[in-house]
Protein backbone atom coordinates (compact mmCIF):
# COMPACT_ATOMS: atom_id res chain seq x y z
CA UNK A 1 0.00 0.00 0.00
CA UNK A 2 1.15 3.53 -0.75
CA UNK A 3 0.09 6.70 0.99
CA UNK A 4 -2.06 9.29 -0.75
CA UNK A 5 -0.23 12.61 -0.49
CA UNK A 6 -2.17 15.83 -0.76
CA UNK A 7 -5.56 14.11 -1.17
CA UNK A 8 -8.39 15.72 0.77
CA UNK A 9 -11.69 14.08 1.63
CA UNK A 10 -14.58 15.43 -0.47
CA UNK A 11 -16.80 15.49 2.64
CA UNK A 12 -14.75 16.66 5.64
CA UNK A 13 -11.57 17.89 3.86
CA UNK A 14 -9.46 15.66 6.09
CA UNK A 15 -6.41 13.79 4.83
CA UNK A 16 -7.18 10.53 3.05
CA UNK A 17 -5.39 7.39 4.05
CA UNK A 18 -3.72 4.60 2.09
CA UNK A 19 -4.83 3.20 -1.24
CA UNK A 20 -7.33 0.40 -0.55
CA UNK A 21 -7.71 -0.66 -4.18
CA UNK A 22 -5.92 0.03 -7.46
CA UNK A 23 -7.17 -1.39 -10.76
CA UNK A 24 -4.73 -3.43 -12.84
CA UNK A 25 -3.27 -2.79 -16.28
CA UNK A 26 -4.30 0.87 -16.40
CA UNK A 27 -7.90 -0.17 -17.14
CA UNK A 28 -11.10 0.62 -15.25
CA UNK A 29 -14.83 0.18 -15.64
CA UNK A 30 -17.41 2.95 -15.55
CA UNK A 31 -20.89 2.67 -14.05
CA UNK A 32 -22.15 2.24 -17.64
CA UNK A 33 -19.99 -0.92 -17.86
CA UNK A 34 -17.55 0.58 -20.33
CA UNK A 35 -13.77 0.20 -20.21
CA UNK A 36 -12.01 3.45 -19.35
CA UNK A 37 -8.29 3.79 -20.00
CA UNK A 38 -7.10 4.99 -16.63
CA UNK A 39 -6.37 3.55 -13.22
CA UNK A 40 -8.96 3.49 -10.45
CA UNK A 41 -7.48 4.37 -7.05
CA UNK A 42 -9.70 4.19 -3.97
CA UNK A 43 -8.97 5.79 -0.57
CA UNK A 44 -10.82 5.98 2.73
CA UNK A 45 -11.07 8.86 5.21
CA UNK A 46 -10.63 7.92 8.85
CA UNK A 47 -12.02 11.29 9.86
CA UNK A 48 -15.59 10.74 8.62
CA UNK A 49 -15.70 7.24 7.09
CA UNK A 50 -16.02 8.45 3.51
CA UNK A 51 -14.64 6.37 0.61
CA UNK A 52 -13.30 8.24 -2.38
CA UNK A 53 -11.94 7.65 -5.88
CA UNK A 54 -9.81 10.08 -7.86
CA UNK A 55 -12.10 11.89 -10.31
CA UNK A 56 -11.55 10.95 -13.93
CA UNK A 57 -9.68 13.38 -16.14
CA UNK A 58 -11.85 15.99 -17.89
CA UNK A 59 -14.80 14.97 -15.72
CA UNK A 60 -17.10 17.76 -17.01
CA UNK A 61 -16.61 16.68 -20.62
CA UNK A 62 -17.19 13.05 -19.63
CA UNK A 63 -20.67 13.78 -18.26
CA UNK A 64 -21.52 16.21 -21.03
CA UNK A 65 -20.59 13.89 -23.90
CA UNK A 66 -19.91 10.32 -22.79
CA UNK A 67 -22.33 9.58 -19.95
CA UNK A 68 -25.60 8.57 -21.61
CA UNK A 69 -27.51 6.41 -19.15
CA UNK A 70 -30.64 4.72 -20.52
CA UNK A 71 -31.10 7.12 -23.45
CA UNK A 72 -32.32 4.62 -26.02
CA UNK A 73 -35.97 5.06 -25.13
CA UNK A 74 -38.28 6.72 -22.63
CA UNK A 75 -39.35 3.34 -21.26
CA UNK A 76 -35.90 1.76 -20.85
CA UNK A 77 -35.24 0.98 -17.20
CA UNK A 78 -33.21 -1.22 -14.86
CA UNK A 79 -34.57 -4.17 -12.89
CA UNK A 80 -34.64 -3.57 -9.15
CA UNK A 81 -35.67 -7.13 -8.27
CA UNK A 82 -37.73 -10.09 -9.42
CA UNK A 83 -40.94 -10.83 -7.51
CA UNK A 84 -42.82 -14.03 -8.26
CA UNK A 85 -41.02 -14.26 -11.60
CA UNK A 86 -41.94 -10.73 -12.68
CA UNK A 87 -39.52 -7.77 -12.84
CA UNK A 88 -39.90 -4.77 -10.55
CA UNK A 89 -38.14 -1.80 -12.14
CA UNK A 90 -35.99 0.71 -10.32
CA UNK A 91 -38.15 3.70 -11.28
CA UNK A 92 -41.27 2.00 -9.96
CA UNK A 93 -39.58 1.24 -6.64
CA UNK A 94 -38.15 4.75 -6.30
CA UNK A 95 -41.53 6.38 -6.96
CA UNK A 96 -43.11 4.28 -4.22
CA UNK A 97 -40.39 5.19 -1.71
CA UNK A 98 -40.68 8.90 -2.52
CA UNK A 99 -44.49 8.82 -2.21
CA UNK A 100 -44.16 7.14 1.17
CA UNK A 101 -41.66 9.75 2.36
CA UNK A 102 -43.77 12.73 1.29
CA UNK A 103 -47.17 11.54 2.43
CA UNK A 104 -50.30 13.31 1.21
CA UNK A 105 -49.75 16.44 -0.90
CA UNK A 106 -52.61 18.94 -0.60
CA UNK A 107 -51.13 22.06 -2.20
CA UNK A 108 -48.89 22.73 -5.23
CA UNK A 109 -45.27 21.85 -4.55
CA UNK A 110 -42.23 23.20 -6.41
CA UNK A 111 -39.85 20.30 -7.05
CA UNK A 112 -36.31 20.38 -8.46
CA UNK A 113 -34.72 17.15 -9.67
CA UNK A 114 -30.99 17.87 -9.37
CA UNK A 115 -28.62 15.93 -11.64
CA UNK A 116 -31.73 14.45 -13.15
CA UNK A 117 -30.66 12.74 -16.43
CA UNK A 118 -33.96 11.39 -17.87
CA UNK A 119 -35.73 12.21 -14.58
CA UNK A 120 -37.72 9.01 -14.87
CA UNK A 121 -38.74 8.93 -11.22
CA UNK A 122 -40.00 12.52 -11.11
CA UNK A 123 -41.76 12.11 -14.46
CA UNK A 124 -43.62 9.05 -13.14
CA UNK A 125 -44.42 10.85 -9.87
CA UNK A 126 -45.81 13.90 -11.68
CA UNK A 127 -47.99 11.67 -13.87
CA UNK A 128 -49.64 10.39 -10.69
CA UNK A 129 -49.77 13.67 -8.77
CA UNK A 130 -50.44 16.89 -10.74
CA UNK A 131 -49.73 19.10 -7.70
CA UNK A 132 -45.98 18.65 -8.29
CA UNK A 133 -44.46 21.37 -10.48
CA UNK A 134 -41.23 19.83 -11.84
CA UNK A 135 -37.98 21.71 -12.44
CA UNK A 136 -34.96 19.92 -13.91
CA UNK A 137 -31.20 20.44 -13.69
CA UNK A 138 -28.36 18.50 -15.28
CA UNK A 139 -24.88 19.16 -16.65
CA UNK A 140 -25.80 17.78 -20.08
CA UNK A 141 -28.39 18.79 -22.69
CA UNK A 142 -28.65 15.25 -24.06
CA UNK A 143 -31.75 14.51 -21.95
CA UNK A 144 -33.86 17.43 -23.23
CA UNK A 145 -36.04 15.19 -25.47
CA UNK A 146 -37.20 13.38 -22.31
CA UNK A 147 -37.77 16.58 -20.31
CA UNK A 148 -40.03 18.23 -22.86
CA UNK A 149 -42.64 15.52 -22.40
CA UNK A 150 -43.52 16.54 -18.86
CA UNK A 151 -41.84 19.81 -17.76
CA UNK A 152 -42.08 23.38 -19.03
CA UNK A 153 -38.97 24.54 -20.88
CA UNK A 154 -38.62 27.60 -18.63
CA UNK A 155 -38.22 25.16 -15.73
CA UNK A 156 -35.05 23.56 -17.15
CA UNK A 157 -31.45 24.45 -16.36
CA UNK A 158 -28.20 23.06 -17.77
CA UNK A 159 -24.77 23.52 -16.16
CA UNK A 160 -25.91 26.53 -14.06
CA UNK A 161 -29.01 27.16 -11.99
CA UNK A 162 -30.73 30.55 -12.48
CA UNK A 163 -30.45 33.19 -9.77
CA UNK A 164 -34.25 33.13 -9.54
CA UNK A 165 -34.07 29.58 -8.18
CA UNK A 166 -32.42 30.67 -4.92
CA UNK A 167 -34.61 29.78 -1.93
CA UNK A 168 -37.38 28.65 -4.30
CA UNK A 169 -38.04 24.93 -3.84
CA UNK A 170 -40.23 22.98 -1.46
CA UNK A 171 -38.42 19.76 -2.41
CA UNK A 172 -35.12 18.95 -4.11
CA UNK A 173 -34.55 15.37 -5.24
CA UNK A 174 -31.38 13.63 -6.36
CA UNK A 175 -31.37 10.06 -7.63
CA UNK A 176 -27.95 8.45 -8.00
CA UNK A 177 -26.12 11.66 -8.89
CA UNK A 178 -24.14 12.79 -5.80
CA UNK A 179 -21.71 9.90 -6.15
CA UNK A 180 -20.50 11.39 -9.45
CA UNK A 181 -19.67 14.89 -8.16
CA UNK A 182 -16.08 15.57 -6.97
CA UNK A 183 -17.11 18.80 -5.20
CA UNK A 184 -20.02 17.11 -3.44
CA UNK A 185 -19.74 19.29 -0.31
CA UNK A 186 -20.03 22.50 -2.33
CA UNK A 187 -22.81 20.96 -4.40
CA UNK A 188 -24.90 20.08 -1.37
CA UNK A 189 -24.46 23.57 0.04
CA UNK A 190 -25.67 24.91 -3.31
CA UNK A 191 -28.66 22.57 -3.21
CA UNK A 192 -29.48 23.85 0.29
CA UNK A 193 -29.40 27.42 -1.04
CA UNK A 194 -32.07 26.50 -3.59
CA UNK A 195 -34.45 25.21 -0.90
CA UNK A 196 -37.05 27.25 0.94
CA UNK A 197 -36.67 27.42 4.73
CA UNK A 198 -38.44 24.27 5.85
CA UNK A 199 -37.91 22.69 2.43
CA UNK A 200 -36.82 19.07 2.14
CA UNK A 201 -34.02 17.27 0.38
CA UNK A 202 -34.62 13.68 -0.77
CA UNK A 203 -31.80 11.64 -2.29
CA UNK A 204 -30.84 8.10 -3.16
CA UNK A 205 -27.13 7.21 -3.36
CA UNK A 206 -25.27 3.89 -3.54
CA UNK A 207 -24.38 2.19 -0.27
CA UNK A 208 -20.88 0.85 -0.86
CA UNK A 209 -21.15 -1.52 2.11
CA UNK A 210 -24.10 -3.40 0.59
CA UNK A 211 -23.45 -2.74 -3.11
CA UNK A 212 -19.76 -3.57 -3.33
CA UNK A 213 -19.55 -2.87 -7.09
CA UNK A 214 -19.74 0.81 -6.16
CA UNK A 215 -16.25 0.44 -4.66
CA UNK A 216 -14.51 0.00 -8.04
CA UNK A 217 -16.61 2.15 -10.41
CA UNK A 218 -14.24 4.82 -11.66
CA UNK A 219 -16.85 7.54 -12.32
CA UNK A 220 -18.19 7.27 -8.77
CA UNK A 221 -15.72 9.52 -6.99
CA UNK A 222 -17.82 9.35 -3.80
CA UNK A 223 -18.73 6.09 -2.09
CA UNK A 224 -21.02 6.95 0.79
CA UNK A 225 -21.32 5.45 4.25
CA UNK A 226 -23.64 6.26 7.15
CA UNK A 227 -21.11 8.47 9.00
CA UNK A 228 -19.95 10.30 5.87
CA UNK A 229 -23.54 11.12 4.88
CA UNK A 230 -24.26 12.39 8.39
CA UNK A 231 -21.27 14.73 8.10
CA UNK A 232 -22.15 15.80 4.53
CA UNK A 233 -25.67 16.89 5.47
CA UNK A 234 -24.48 18.74 8.58
CA UNK A 235 -21.77 20.56 6.62
CA UNK A 236 -24.47 21.76 4.20
CA UNK A 237 -26.60 23.12 7.06
CA UNK A 238 -29.32 20.50 6.62
CA UNK A 239 -31.01 18.58 9.42
CA UNK A 240 -30.92 14.83 8.74
CA UNK A 241 -34.35 13.30 9.27
CA UNK A 242 -33.54 9.89 7.83
CA UNK A 243 -30.53 8.00 6.50
CA UNK A 244 -31.98 4.61 5.63
CA UNK A 245 -29.82 1.76 4.35
CA UNK A 246 -32.62 -0.81 4.12
CA UNK A 247 -35.45 0.74 2.08
CA UNK A 248 -33.60 0.52 -1.24
CA UNK A 249 -31.35 -2.50 -1.72
CA UNK A 250 -27.73 -1.47 -2.20
CA UNK A 251 -28.46 2.20 -1.54
CA UNK A 252 -29.11 4.84 1.10
CA UNK A 253 -32.32 6.88 1.11
CA UNK A 254 -31.77 10.34 2.61
CA UNK A 255 -34.35 12.80 3.85
CA UNK A 256 -33.15 16.14 5.23
CA UNK A 257 -34.75 19.48 6.06
CA UNK A 258 -33.55 23.04 5.73
CA UNK A 259 -34.07 24.78 9.08
CA UNK A 260 -36.48 27.70 9.26
CA UNK A 261 -33.75 29.90 10.72
CA UNK A 262 -29.99 29.88 10.46
CA UNK A 263 -28.41 27.53 12.95
CA UNK A 264 -25.32 25.40 13.35
CA UNK A 265 -26.02 21.70 12.95
CA UNK A 266 -24.28 19.82 15.77
CA UNK A 267 -21.71 17.32 14.50
CA UNK A 268 -20.93 14.74 17.18
CA UNK A 269 -18.89 12.06 15.43
CA UNK A 270 -19.38 8.44 16.39
CA UNK A 271 -15.73 7.39 16.40
CA UNK A 272 -16.55 3.73 17.01
CA UNK A 273 -18.88 3.67 13.97
CA UNK A 274 -16.26 5.38 11.80
CA UNK A 275 -13.62 2.83 12.80
CA UNK A 276 -16.02 -0.07 12.13
CA UNK A 277 -16.82 1.45 8.76
CA UNK A 278 -13.13 1.80 7.90
CA UNK A 279 -12.56 -1.87 8.72
CA UNK A 280 -15.48 -2.90 6.50
CA UNK A 281 -14.17 -0.73 3.66
CA UNK A 282 -10.72 -2.31 4.00
CA UNK A 283 -12.29 -5.78 3.77
CA UNK A 284 -14.17 -4.84 0.60
CA UNK A 285 -10.95 -3.46 -0.85
CA UNK A 286 -9.29 -6.82 -0.19
CA UNK A 287 -12.23 -8.59 -1.88
CA UNK A 288 -11.76 -6.56 -5.07
CA UNK A 289 -7.98 -6.86 -5.05
CA UNK A 290 -8.42 -10.65 -5.19
CA UNK A 291 -11.52 -10.82 -7.44
CA UNK A 292 -9.85 -10.90 -10.85
CA UNK A 293 -7.47 -13.60 -9.64
CA UNK A 294 -10.39 -15.78 -8.55
CA UNK A 295 -11.95 -15.43 -12.01
CA UNK A 296 -8.67 -16.42 -13.69
CA UNK A 297 -8.32 -19.42 -11.38
CA UNK A 298 -11.79 -20.65 -12.38
CA UNK A 299 -10.92 -20.05 -16.04
CA UNK A 300 -7.73 -22.14 -15.80
CA UNK A 301 -9.81 -25.18 -14.79
CA UNK A 302 -12.02 -24.97 -17.88
CA UNK A 303 -11.38 -27.21 -20.89
CA UNK A 304 -9.23 -25.51 -23.50
CA UNK A 305 -11.29 -23.11 -25.66
CA UNK A 306 -14.48 -23.96 -23.75
CA UNK A 307 -17.04 -21.18 -24.00
CA UNK A 308 -19.04 -19.81 -21.08
CA UNK A 309 -22.07 -17.63 -20.42
CA UNK A 310 -22.20 -14.73 -17.99
CA UNK A 311 -25.38 -14.12 -16.04
CA UNK A 312 -25.82 -10.36 -15.80
CA UNK A 313 -25.51 -7.62 -18.42
CA UNK A 314 -24.46 -4.99 -15.90
CA UNK A 315 -21.38 -3.96 -13.97
CA UNK A 316 -20.64 -7.33 -12.36
CA UNK A 317 -21.01 -9.06 -15.73
CA UNK A 318 -18.66 -6.54 -17.34
CA UNK A 319 -16.13 -7.05 -14.54
CA UNK A 320 -16.19 -10.82 -15.02
CA UNK A 321 -15.59 -10.55 -18.75
CA UNK A 322 -12.77 -8.03 -18.34
CA UNK A 323 -11.11 -10.34 -15.80
CA UNK A 324 -10.91 -13.35 -18.11
CA UNK A 325 -7.56 -14.04 -19.74
CA UNK A 326 -9.53 -14.85 -22.89
CA UNK A 327 -12.67 -12.67 -22.97
CA UNK A 328 -13.69 -14.31 -26.25
CA UNK A 329 -14.66 -17.36 -24.21
CA UNK A 330 -17.90 -15.53 -23.47
CA UNK A 331 -20.59 -16.77 -25.86
CA UNK A 332 -23.45 -14.70 -24.45
CA UNK A 333 -24.82 -12.82 -21.48
CA UNK A 334 -28.02 -13.88 -19.71
CA UNK A 335 -30.35 -11.37 -18.09
CA UNK A 336 -33.97 -11.22 -16.92
CA UNK A 337 -34.43 -7.62 -18.11
CA UNK A 338 -36.62 -7.73 -21.27
CA UNK A 339 -35.28 -4.29 -22.30
CA UNK A 340 -31.91 -5.99 -22.89
CA UNK A 341 -33.07 -9.05 -24.81
CA UNK A 342 -32.05 -8.99 -28.45
CA UNK A 343 -29.35 -6.40 -27.75
CA UNK A 344 -25.61 -6.80 -27.38
CA UNK A 345 -23.47 -6.29 -24.30
CA UNK A 346 -19.74 -6.06 -24.95
CA UNK A 347 -20.41 -7.36 -28.47
CA UNK A 348 -22.14 -10.48 -27.15
CA UNK A 349 -25.89 -11.22 -27.39
CA UNK A 350 -28.08 -10.81 -24.30
CA UNK A 351 -30.48 -13.71 -23.89
CA UNK A 352 -33.23 -14.63 -21.43
CA UNK A 353 -31.96 -17.30 -19.01
CA UNK A 354 -34.31 -19.85 -20.55
CA UNK A 355 -32.40 -19.49 -23.83
CA UNK A 356 -29.08 -20.58 -22.35
CA UNK A 357 -27.44 -22.70 -25.09
CA UNK A 358 -27.46 -26.38 -24.19
CA UNK A 359 -23.81 -26.85 -25.12
CA UNK A 360 -22.55 -24.35 -22.54
CA UNK A 361 -21.47 -26.02 -19.31
CA UNK A 362 -20.35 -23.02 -17.25
CA UNK A 363 -22.00 -19.76 -16.19
CA UNK A 364 -20.21 -16.96 -14.35
CA UNK A 365 -22.65 -15.14 -12.08
CA UNK A 366 -22.38 -11.37 -12.49
CA UNK A 367 -24.51 -10.26 -9.55
CA UNK A 368 -23.99 -8.52 -6.24
CA UNK A 369 -22.43 -11.28 -4.09
CA UNK A 370 -24.83 -10.40 -1.26
CA UNK A 371 -27.82 -11.37 -3.41
CA UNK A 372 -26.39 -13.71 -6.03
CA UNK A 373 -27.20 -17.12 -4.51
CA UNK A 374 -30.79 -16.10 -3.66
CA UNK A 375 -31.43 -14.73 -7.15
CA UNK A 376 -29.87 -17.70 -8.95
CA UNK A 377 -31.93 -20.14 -6.86
CA UNK A 378 -35.06 -18.58 -8.38
CA UNK A 379 -33.95 -19.09 -12.01
CA UNK A 380 -34.94 -22.57 -13.26
CA UNK A 381 -32.62 -22.42 -16.29
CA UNK A 382 -29.59 -22.23 -13.98
CA UNK A 383 -30.61 -25.33 -12.03
CA UNK A 384 -29.43 -27.65 -14.82
CA UNK A 385 -27.52 -30.48 -13.05
CA UNK A 386 -24.62 -30.43 -15.51
CA UNK A 387 -24.10 -26.66 -15.17
CA UNK A 388 -21.08 -25.31 -13.27
CA UNK A 389 -21.68 -21.91 -11.67
CA UNK A 390 -19.00 -19.45 -10.59
CA UNK A 391 -19.86 -16.84 -7.93
CA UNK A 392 -17.70 -13.86 -7.08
Amino acid sequence: MTTSLGNACNVCRGQLGNVLYRSADGQSLTSLCRVHSSTTEVFACRGCGHLQTHAIENVDAFYDHDYDILVESEEEDQIYEMRDGAPIYRTEHQVQLLRDALGDIATPLLLLDYGCAKSSTVRALCAEQPLFIPHLYDVSARYEPFWERFAQRENWAIKRTPATWQGRFDLVTSFFSLEHIPTVGDTLRHIASLMKPGGRFYAVVPNVLTNVADFVVIDHCNHFTQPSLTQLLAEAGLIAERIDGSAHRGAFVLVARKPETRLTIPMAKDRAMIERTYTELSNIGNFWCDAAGRVREFERKLPEQAQVAIYGAGFYGAFLRSSLADPERVACHLDNNPFLHGKSFNQKPVLPPAHLPADLGSVLIGLNPADAHRIVAEIPALARPDLELFFL
